[in-house]
């Protein structure tokens, strides 16, 4: 998630190569064995966050311009084809996909 090159200063080939090594960080993670009774909570933990970094550079790289706090070095103007949520879900396989605003009024407020 740092340094600010790589998060902030978003471009598909810095945000592919942050994913590639949080994907490789996940299924180190999947492949661990259980933590003892006192570590769990800390592996929980590192693991939301973990799943929680994997959904952002999906959804980065899913969103390609530059709206609001997101900020693409490669795609710098808003684009109206994204006025949409990006949603994303998935553990092992994450997803993204496009849902629709719910109204032009929340649209308008967007901009």
């Amino acid at each position: 998630m740092f340094p600010y090159e790589l998060n902030y200063f978003r471009e598909a080939g810095r945000l592919g190569g942050s994913l590639r090594r949080l994907d490789a960080l996940w299924s180190d993670a999947s492949a661990a064995d259980a933590p003892d009774e006192q570590e769990l909570l800390r592996a929980r933990e590192a693991a939301a966050m973990l799943a929680t970094a994997r959904w952002m550079y999906r959804s980065a790289l899913a969103r390609q311009e530059s709206r609001g706090m997101h900020r693409r070095d490669d795609y710098p103007e808003q684009d109206d084809r994204y006025l949409h949520f990006v949603t994303t879900g998935g553990f092992d396989d994450v997803w993204t996909s496009a849902r629709p605003l719910a109204s032009r009024q929340y649209a308008e407020a967007a901009e």
